[in-house]
């Protein structure tokens, strides 16, 4: 064989190996990434359920609120009728 065949092969051969390193890299910085995006994932569930409950509570405490000033009307009102048949 002819050494500039040789060396061509070999040329050839050596940008095929960095090409694969390459993609090897790339694969390792894809393993990351998907990595990262799966806590990122994880952790946004956990704060959209954090949130709803959050939601729900402030509900009930709203619900509640409601409910208690609606019953101190109620009862404001039984002590000015109250007063007044005096």
């Amino acid at each position: 064989m002819d050494m500039k065949v040789k060396e061509e092969q070999i040329r050839e051969l050596e940008l095929k190996v960095q090409e694969l390193r390459k993609y090897k890299e790339n694969e390792k910085d894809t393993e990351v990434l998907m990595s990262a995006l799966s806590a990122m994932q994880d952790k946004t569930q956990h704060l959209e359920n954090s949130l709803s409950a959050e939601t729900r509570i402030k509900l009930d405490l709203f619900s509640a609120l409601g409910d208690a000033k609606r019953q101190l009307e109620i009862a404001q009102g039984r002590k000015a009728g109250a007063h007044m048949g005096r």
